[in-house]
């Protein structure tokens, strides 16, 4: 009997998360509002996953929409609870969904349904919309409440305390929807709560280079994050990865060129290609982020060649500083070079004293022997020390 009642829930669910995903016009009698998806695949299937939530809602029932390519999608979850502290308002009755990382998509109520607020008045169009951006907000003050936050007063004649038809606490009024706070609370928090982090869990299982790359093509910030923030074990094997993480390290954004910066871990697995991105963006980059390239490329134990003459030839396109860090790459990497110590000793014509000093101080320390070299270096001491005597 249970697996009869799952294929009909499939079947009705595929239905309802085809209509829901992709397309645009409201279905008669049903009340349904959705932030535009993201992750541009086609549903194909929904999988039923039952969970103990371990939530008033009694239904353990987690909803996956995946697409033929074999990826999940989204996924929604039917709730159904009492929003009131005297089990005697109307049932909430809604179907939240979710898109792969844990972000709210958005809601819809079954046909004939609707929310209310005082009194039992149904929601007005301006007031779903605000429910809808109140529910999209991750960092709402919602969070830190409790529930009995929401009602401030009890009804005398009666001596109970009705989440929904009572007055809305001025100091939260901003945070919800006016007439019905404790809908909204129950609501974030069911959006935000453990449905949430199992969504995240599902998500997780199936993680892969090729997923992690079709959530970076998302329009959302928020997905993209997500998606960076977990490749760092996929990446060093995958250059398609590498190449569409490293289109984000530019100057648009220094927060999310920091965070695929944070992620590339060349402590434990040396990546020659991973280098040679780095040094590419380096010559494309500000200041603040040539900084953060260049301290992760001294995190690795050891530069291949290639990436050594690559960051040589940048050497005269940057400052002191920068200059400074890249020598010292060098110094720590036991650069011996003589084609390397022949683009260093270009910089002792530099002007900037700093620079030329430290070049100066680099190419005395290489244990190599050029002539071409030694003579610079006998020409940029006599010319230090001759302003020296000035």
């Amino acid at each position: 009997m249970r697996s009869l009642k799952m294929n009909k829930l499939f079947k009705l669910s595929l239905g309802v998360a085809i209509l829901l995903l992709f397309q645009a016009y409201l279905i008669p009698d049903k009340i349904r509002y959705f932030h535009s998806q993201t992750i541009l695949l086609a549903p194909d299937k929904t999988q039923a996953h039952i969970i103990d939530f371990k939530d008033s809602v009694g239904v353990d029932t987690l909803f996956q929409i995946r697409a033929k390519e074999g990826f999940p999608i989204a996924y929604f979850r039917k709730i159904r609870s009492n929003i009131c502290f005297d089990n005697k308002c109307r049932l909430l009755d809604i179907v939240l969904y979710w898109n792969i990382t844990g972000r709210y998509l958005g809601f819809e109520l079954p046909e004939g349904e609707f929310l209310s607020k005082t009194k039992h008045e149904p929601f007005n169009v301006a007031e779903y919309t605000s429910l809808h951006e109140i529910l999209k907000d991750s960092m709402s003050q919602l969070r830190y409440l409790p529930y009995n936050a929401m009602t401030p007063k009890m009804d005398v004649k009666s001596g109970l305390v009705d989440a929904v038809t009572s007055p809305t606490a001025p100091e939260i009024s901003e945070l919800v929807v006016k007439g019905a706070a404790y809908t909204t609370y129950k609501l974030w928090h069911f959006v935000y709560g453990i449905t949430q982090i199992e969504v995240e869990k599902l998500t997780m299982k199936e993680l892969s280079a090729s997923l992690l790359i079709k959530i970076l093509e998302s329009s959302s910030l928020t997905d993209k994050i997500w998606a960076i923030n977990r490749s760092g074990n996929f990446l060093i094997n995958n250059l398609e990865l590498q190449t569409k993480l490293f289109e984000m390290v530019n100057n648009k954004d220094y927060n999310l060129a920091e965070r695929v910066l944070h992620v590339v871990n060349f402590k434990e697995k040396p990546s020659d290609n991973l280098q040679l991105l780095l040094v590419k963006k380096l010559a494309e980059s500000n200041y603040s982020i040539k900084k953060l390239i260049l301290d992760k490329l001294k995190e690795s134990p050891q530069l291949n060649s290639q990436t050594v003459t690559d960051l040589a030839h940048q050497l005269k396109f940057l400052n002191g500083e920068l200059v400074g860090n890249v020598l010292a790459i060098f110094k720590k990497n036991q650069v011996n070079d003589v084609e390397i110590g022949l683009l260093v000793a270009h910089l002792l014509e530099n002007n900037n004293n700093f620079i030329s000093e430290k070049a100066y101080s680099f190419l005395k320390n290489m244990s190599i022997s050029d002539r071409v070299i030694e003579a610079q270096l006998i020409k940029y001491k006599s010319r230090r020390d001759l302003n020296q005597l000035k």
